[in-house]
């Protein structure tokens, strides 16, 4: 009888600590990425993203905003971008047009599957260039939910 409640006891401490895998623990992050004006193609970038990432069971859910401004000479039309996953799955993404010359926002809400570790992984972008184009990241970042 006193080991069953010595266990529930540890148990229901574990979960209270926000030990517990299926415990709500959330966990605020911002990610930027700069790229000044380009003496080639005249294009500059400015994303930056803040969110919430919040654990659900055995679920994450990375809400929050982005705003973005960039300025466009030449190549293709330029995009924020938001990199992200957790140690259960593959690099994800979500994209959206950057204002050109001017700041816009935009609402982001996404989830995915956690494990116990309850790392999330996230980094911010942005897309242009001459020709073709090409991504360009920021620093990767993780939380722990």
């Amino acid at each position: 009888m006193n080991r069953f409640v010595l266990c529930a006891v540890a148990a229901g401490v574990a979960t209270l600590s926000g030990i517990g895998p299926a415990s709500a623990a959330s966990e605020d992050v911002r990610v930027t990425y700069e790229s000044s004006i380009s003496t080639n193609s005249g294009n500059a970038y400015e994303v930056e993203i803040t969110a919430t990432v919040t654990r659900i069971g055995d679920h994450y859910e990375l809400k929050g905003k982005v705003k973005s401004t960039c300025i466009h000479s030449t190549g293709p039309d330029q995009k924020w971008g938001l990199a992200f996953g957790s140690s259960a799955e593959s690099w994800r993404y979500e994209e959206g047009a950057c204002g050109d010359r001017r700041t816009t926002y935009e609402d982001i809400n996404v989830s995915g599957p956690l494990l116990p570790d309850g790392r999330v992984y996230l980094q911010a972008g942005a897309f242009g260039g001459n020709g073709f184009g090409s991504w360009g990241w920021g620093t990767k970042r993780s939380v722990w939910v």
